[in-house]
């Protein structure tokens, strides 16, 4: 029998194996937690602080966000925050069109920096992305054709369940999906589209009885189509929406700097005559603004 030196430092096979299967442990979760960080969204203010520009995401809703006669990107919330960002050092701007509804998942995987198309806040999306002050307050309203009988000239949100069954569209994604359902619309008889136009398009050609979008779309859109015979609703007892600007919610402290801007700016004379020109009025001054 061979006796084992006392004092030997030698590791049994079992016991090698087992510190081998963690330091590959270890080293296969550090390369892990590398490539996260490496993958993870930079923050607007690190691609501003290397010279880099600010995408923002828009979607085509005006007079929020749209397009000019020249193809430049214009619209109330769009010229806003292009006057904020100037004001915050920013030089140049990529705007990003994209469709409402996938405006906040890009915003959360960092291919866009910030959102100004007109999005309401509300506790839901505080959850994904931090907002700023609101820069308007606007009532919903439903786009009809001209003489449509089962809707009244003056229509009531908490009414709307109670007329025949209706076929409803909505933009995929917005507020206005909601309110439906707490009036009472079944989720069967909203369809809903990715563009305001093609709710209008859809409600003209008869393949939807109301588009429900926010007042100063709907007064707007069929102001500019007037190709289409159709008409404005207000729903006067609907709850007013309150669009903002949206940044990451690790941008916290850019939506801060933007707020400062916006604090001084909205409500004053400037403010009331760049609106004017998308259709605002002294009605859809923000809470707050003077």
């Amino acid at each position: 029998m061979f006796q084992k030196t006392r004092g030997s430092s030698g590791l049994k096979p079992h016991k090698r194996l087992l510190t081998a299967a963690l330091l590959f442990i270890v080293l296969l979760t550090g390369a892990a937690l590398w490539l996260v960080q490496r993958n993870a969204p930079a923050t607007a203010a690190s691609h501003l602080q290397r010279g880099g520009t600010l995408r923002v995401g828009f979607a085509l809703e005006p007079p929020y966000a749209y397009f000019d006669a020249h193809g430049q990107v214009t619209g109330e919330a769009t010229e806003i925050f292009k006057l904020m960002a100037n004001q915050m050092g920013v030089e140049h701007i990529d705007w990003v069109r994209l469709d409402f509804a996938h405006l906040l998942p890009e915003l959360q995987l960092g291919r866009i920096d910030a959102i100004a198309a007109g999005m309401f806040v509300t506790p839901e999306r505080q959850r994904e992305a931090a907002f700023t002050r609101p820069t308007a307050r606007v009532r919903p309203a439903l786009v009809v054709r001209k003489g449509e009988a089962t809707i009244p000239h003056e229509p009531l949100l908490a009414n709307l369940s109670a007329h025949p069954p209706l076929r409803w569209a909505t933009i995929h994604g917005a507020a206005e999906n909601g309110l439906l359902f707490q009036a009472g619309i079944a989720p069967e008889q909203v369809a809903t589209v990715p563009q305001a136009h093609r709710g209008m398009r859809a409600v003209a050609e008869s393949s939807a009885d109301a588009f429900a979008i926010s007042a100063v779309t709907a007064w707007y859109l069929v102001a500019h189509n007037t190709q289409w015979a159709l008409e404005v609703r207000t729903l006067s007892d609907g709850p007013a929406g309150l669009p903002a600007f949206a940044f990451r919610l690790d941008d916290a402290r850019l939506r801060d700097q933007m707020n400062q801007q916006l604090q001084t700016f909205l409500g004053s004379d400037e403010h009331r005559e760049l609106v004017q020109a998308f259709g605002f009025t002294s009605d859809e001054m923000p809470p707050e603004a003077p």
